[in-house]
């Protein structure tokens, strides 16, 4: 039986606790929200204090701008120095990453501390924007992370600021001369990539070690194919050392600079013979007056990287502002807010600065336009500013002096005709003839064999993608029923137990991908992978040291898969001891064809500068696709965080993703489509007049 009275009592008494609580939480939310207004807003600084650069004073300039009109509603800017000049980074970081009250850093100095610290800075869902870091890879490797961004562009918009320079005044061959550096290796990456887009012969490209003296070697090779400019990426050491050995030549070559080199060592260096020393530096926006405001405020022009450190602080306060707005939100969303915003248009300067934090607070999205230009990111990838700034220095009197300004102008994934500042796709202007006109060949006789050879060459945890890459298509023939004794599977073989490796014997292709290592069966590996183990394959020459080779006729059908190194004009085998040449590869499949070792024989080749080793093969029945010009590198794709290596090549990744998508594809299909898709470099297909009917389906072709 019920009891009323008890029950009214119970009502009473759970309506004063509830009434109890309320009071709690409001006083709660009360204290917590004064203590909030109270409680400054910290942001770390993991930058060199000393040097060179002068990073102190546009981030103060900054944080007084910020501070001088309320804060970040009401609470002040913070700064918290860690002096990566007098500490290791890595260190000063964890110490940042530690501390609960910091959600954004802005910093590191350098590509390579980038590469050790973003994965760090993900994991913990911290921001980290560099002003400095401008490798072109951090673009792909941390691209759609949310979590790594910066206010300039990657020196791939350098390179091709600099070409389009140089194309404007009708310049129609260049060499390039770049230290083998992180900072060079972007250089090195994409300087032939722009030189095909802009109509430009890349009549040399070469590497240096830094300040050996010794670049004047590079100097007289880059000489001997007469270019009407050499451009040198390097410091202002070895831009003299450049410029004296030219002089010396006689030569009417023009010498043309990156940003490294623009210092006042450089005119103390060559003294009257650095008069009229040209090249690029990144430079600020000049619509937006900071070049001036600064002069007028320090009484001195403003470094190279002012405008970019001052907006690295202005987007960490807006960062902040969000976060304000709302709290559960994570800082890479509340960054991404920010950058795509689409509001009202403001400025850099403390009105502007005011207004936008204002503005965020209240659940706005302003288009913020910074000192460096507008703050609008990549819409897919984010990390880069669609528009960098980059002026023309003259040495002139003994003074570097600043001339015309240009922008470079990254327009999203397409690109402005397919080119843009942080490695597009390629347009189909410069695809070339490959899928044209009618083959002189056709088969003599039915296919009744099909087998492969696949190659993953390189060796050593830098080289991950390269064996990742073999196994992926090892799998992908396994998987259309082609069994392994028609597979001939030379893999180096040393990444699955490598110390570096993090998941003991894995090797995976993509993220978060199967084991691929496992069930694989290897036929040579180590030290057993050589061009000479390659060519006794491919000929079918048993030998003690080459008990497995191709058992072909005029009736096999053969594929041939390579992933590997490569120079000009040269595709290495086993790291760099032995290689195949253009000469060597021409005599190989002219032999193939005379002895009627293959009925059709297609290569898959992923390696830098691919395209020159089969430029002169005329075999009959063989089909050479791959990933790079004669002129380019070919450039990594899916960036693993977790073991902090590139899982793939841009090619490969490419070629497979089509395959699975569309099985029926045809092989001219297949080069047309991984043309459009491959960022940085030209895919070529070689010999389709020779090979014979080019719109088979590949599965068709790769299936027994």
């Amino acid at each position: 039986m019920d009891c009323p009275g008890v029950f009214f009592i119970d009502r009473k008494k759970n309506g004063y606790i509830a009434l109890v609580l309320i009071i709690l939480i409001i006083g709660i939310w009360g204290g917590y929200t004064i203590s909030h207004s109270l409680t400054p807003v910290r942001v770390g600084v993991l930058l060199s204090m000393t040097g060179d650069l002068e990073n102190r004073e546009p981030l103060e300039w900054a944080q007084e701008n910020i501070n001088q009109n309320g804060g970040i509603g009401g609470r002040p800017l913070e700064l918290v120095y860690k002096d990566t000049a007098k500490g290791d980074t890595l260190t000063l970081a964890k110490e940042l990453l530690a501390d609960g009250t910091i959600h954004v850093v802005i910093g590191p100095d350098t590509s390579d501390d980038t590469y050790t610290l973003a994965p760090l800075f993900a994991e913990k869902n911290k921001i980290l924007i560099s002003p400095y870091a401008t490798s072109g890879d951090l673009y792909r490797a941390f691209g759609k992370s949310g979590t790594f961004w910066r206010t300039t562009q990657g020196d791939v918009a350098q390179i091709k600021t600099i070409l389009s320079i140089l194309k404007s005044r009708n310049a129609g061959h260049v060499a390039l001369l770049v230290e083998n550096t992180s900072y060079g290796d972007t250089f090195y990456d994409w300087t032939g990539f722009f030189a095909i887009e802009y109509g430009i012969n890349l009549t040399s490209i070469q590497q240096f070690e830094r300040e050996t003296g010794r670049v004047g070697e590079n100097v007289d090779l880059a000489l001997a194919q007469d270019p009407d400019y050499i451009i040198a990426i390097c410091g202002p050491v070895d831009a003299a050392t450049i410029k004296q050995a030219m002089d010396r030549s006689g030569t009417q070559t023009k010498l043309f600079l990156a940003d490294s080199a623009a210092s006042p060592l450089l005119v103390s260096q060559l003294g009257r013979a650095a008069e009229g020393m040209e090249g690029t530096t990144p430079t600020a926006d000049p619509a937006s007056g900071f070049a001036s405001a600064y002069q007028e405020k320090f009484g001195h022009a403003p470094s190279d990287f002012a405008a970019p450190i001052y907006d690295a602080l202005l987007l960490a306060a807006a960062t902040e502002a969000r976060q304000d707005a709302v709290f559960s939100e994570i800082p890479a969303d509340s960054l991404r807010h920010v950058v795509y915003g689409n509001g009202t248009l403001v400025g850099w300067n403390a009105t502007g600065i005011h207004d936008a934090l204002k503005s965020i607070r209240s659940g706005g999205s302003p288009d913020l336009s910074g000192a460096s230009g507008p703050l609008r990111y990549d819409a897919e990838y984010g990390v880069d500013p669609l528009v960098a700034y980059y002026s023309i220095w003259v040495v002139e009197n003994g003074t570097l002096s600043a001339h015309d300004v240009i922008g470079s102008e990254k327009t999203g994934s397409a690109g402005v005709e397919g080119v843009s500042a942080s490695g597009s796709r390629a347009t189909r202007t410069n695809m070339g003839s490959a899928t044209s006109g009618t083959s002189r060949y056709t088969p003599l006789t039915e296919r009744k064999d099909f087998q492969a050879v696949i190659v993953g060459s390189s060796r050593g945890w830098n080289n991950y993608r390269h064996q990742s890459d073999a196994l992926a298509v090892y799998a992908l023939l396994r998987k259309n029923g082609v069994q392994d004794d028609h597979i001939i599977l030379m893999l180096y073989d040393d990444i699955p137990n490598l110390p570096e490796n993090p998941i003991k014997g894995d090797v995976h292709n993509t993220l978060n991908g199967i084991n691929l290592r496992s069930g694989a069966r290897t036929d040579y590996t180590g030290r057993q992978v050589t061009a000479e183990t390659f060519e006794n394959v491919m000929l079918g020459n048993l030998t003690a040291d080459t008990p497995v080779v191709l058992e072909s006729n005029t009736s096999t059908d053969v594929f041939v898969y390579i992933a590997s190194h490569g120079t000009p004009g040269r595709t290495l085998i086993t790291g760099s001891t032995t290689s195949l040449t253009t000469e060597e590869f021409t005599n190989l499949t002219n032999r193939m064809e005379r002895e009627g070792k293959y009925r059709q024989i297609v290569y898959l080749v992923e390696t830098c500068f691919s395209e020159g080793i089969a430029r002169n093969s005329t075999a009959k029945g063989m089909l050479y696709l791959t990933g790079a010009s004669a002129t380019e590198p070919s450039l990594g794709a899916v960036y693993d965080m977790g073991i902090k290596q590139w899982l793939s090549d841009e090619f490969t990744a490419t070629f497979l993703n089509v395959i699975r998508t569309d099985p029926d594809i045809t092989f001219r299909e297949l080069y047309i489509t991984t043309y459009e898709r491959v960022t940085g470099s030209h895919v070529r297909m070689l010999n389709t007049e020779n090979f014979g009917n080019i719109d088979i389906p590949v599965r068709e072709y790769l299936t027994p």
